[in-house]
């Protein structure tokens, strides 16, 4: 009969990544305040917002697919142990990541020319030339993103959980470092971009050292024959995290089109929600990699209980901080965001965003949680469907919503998506357990 996995490894892996999470939200947090302070909400923050979230959704998408797919069936590798063909493994696709990358960002400048930039923003074109210099920093920061996002989940599988939570503390802490060091009064949002340039790279650097010095990693072994045996469900999942990335930058796209810090001050509200959300994905990581191992030992049941316990915890726990964000939101937006340069209004608007966006949190919790268990059986086709699905009536909803209501329009549909998308995910669950 198989051993039960020693749970104080996965208790460990919360206690240390759930704390520097902290640390890093909290640094995420006093940047936001300090961006607030310098330059408020307009254009030039518009379009650091738009691009930045856009560089980490890309990097986001080879992080979901290393942990949905690769992570678990290199890990099946290694604990057969064939441990120099998992590195083979990770690095067939690490390559084939960077190298895809690298390709589509070259063919987007190429064939767009000088008109690609007015194709990825909706700013009026005098603004995106007075800050086409954020637009060039774009690309080497989303590439860099792709591949330090894939190199960190290969060290969290091997339970370094703090590394991989390392790349966007670096990113916070050198806007920080730009702010305080250049000065107020004399920095530009341009500078800020720089600065996460640099931090990526240095992420960059440290990760190579780290996979290769205390993992003994040997990144030119390739075999891309593995690419037939995953191509057809990494296709999948990229189509469904392409809809999921549009999805979430279309809104974003079609609030540009108001007033200037339109997307600014959606961007302060969702950060702020989102805070609690980063802490509670760490809990699902580890989780993660928890069931990866009570499924490879077949203690179906366990893994089940184990997803449905936290799940509840953490709906539980949100319901309750949401709450208290709803009550403290106007606290939150003129005690918090209301200093230096940001105008009333605009903490108004933060203020309605905050509370009502607040409310999607326990769904993104639930869901965060259960939908670790259609990566682990492999069940990606039907994760992919109900994320398709969703992200795509969620475009044509936030089209209709916009245009009529604005920005409540935007943050009710928010609202809505994510109540779906739980609502689709624990049915599909649940549906396909009985069949099993």
């Amino acid at each position: 009969m198989p051993m039960k996995p020693d749970n104080k490894v996965y208790r460990r892996g919360v206690a240390y990544s759930s704390a520097f999470s902290v640390v890093g939200k909290f640094t995420a947090f006093f940047l936001q305040l300090l961006v607030a302070y310098c330059f408020g909400a307009d254009t030039g923050t518009d379009m650091y917002f738009y691009l930045i979230n856009i560089a980490i959704l890309l990097g986001g998408l080879s992080q979901t697919l290393n942990t949905s797919i690769l992570v678990p069936r290199a890990m099946l590798l290694r604990n057969q142990g064939y441990k120099r063909k998992e590195m083979t493994y990770h690095n067939t696709f690490l390559c084939t990541f960077a190298l895809v990358s690298f390709v589509l960002m070259a063919v987007y400048l190429f064939i767009g020319g000088e008109d690609a930039a007015g194709w990825m923003m909706n700013f009026p074109e005098a603004e995106i030339l007075r800050y086409i210099h954020l637009y060039y920093l774009f690309f080497p920061l989303a590439f860099l993103l792709i591949v330090n996002m894939y190199l960190s989940e290969i060290i969290v599988s091997y339970n370094y959980f703090i590394l991989g939570l390392l790349g966007n503390f670096l990113l916070n802490l050198a806007g920080i470092v730009t702010l305080l060091c250049i000065g107020f009064q004399r920095v530009e949002v341009t500078t800020l971009m720089y600065g996460n340039l640099v931090a990526a790279l240095l992420t960059f650097v440290f990760l190579i050292c780290f996979l290769k010095f205390r993992l003994k990693w040997r990144f030119f072994s390739v075999d891309f024959s593995f690419l037939v045996a995953e191509g057809k469900a990494l296709l999948g999942l990229s189509m469904n995290q392409g809809i999921t990335i549009f999805a979430s930058a279309f809104p974003l796209y079609l609030l540009s089109q108001y007033q200037p810090g339109m997307v600014t001050i959606v961007t302060y509200a969702l950060k702020f929600i989102q805070s609690p959300l980063a802490f509670i994905q760490q809990f699902t990581s580890v989780l993660q990699i928890k069931i990866n191992n009570l499924y490879g030992q077949r203690m179906f049941n366990e893994m089940y209980r184990a997803t449905f316990k936290m799940a509840l915890g953490l709906f539980l726990f949100t319901v309750v901080t949401s709450s208290l964000i709803f009550l403290l939101r106007y606290f939150i937006a003129e005690g918090l965001y209301g200093l230096g340069k940001m105008p009333f209004e605009a903490m108004n608007t933060l203020a309605y965003l905050i509370g009502v966006l607040a409310f999607s949190m326990p769904f993104v919790a639930v869901s965060l949680a259960c939908m670790k268990i259609y990566f682990t059986e492999q069940r990606i086709r039907t994760y992919v469907s109900i994320m398709l699905i969703t992200n795509l009536l969620s475009c044509l909803c936030y089209q209709y919503a916009i245009s009529r209501e604005g920005v409540s329009g935007y943050a009710v549909v928010y609202v809505v998506t994510e109540v779906a998308i739980m609502v689709w995910i624990i049915g599909g669950l649940l549906a396909g357990r009985v069949k099993t």
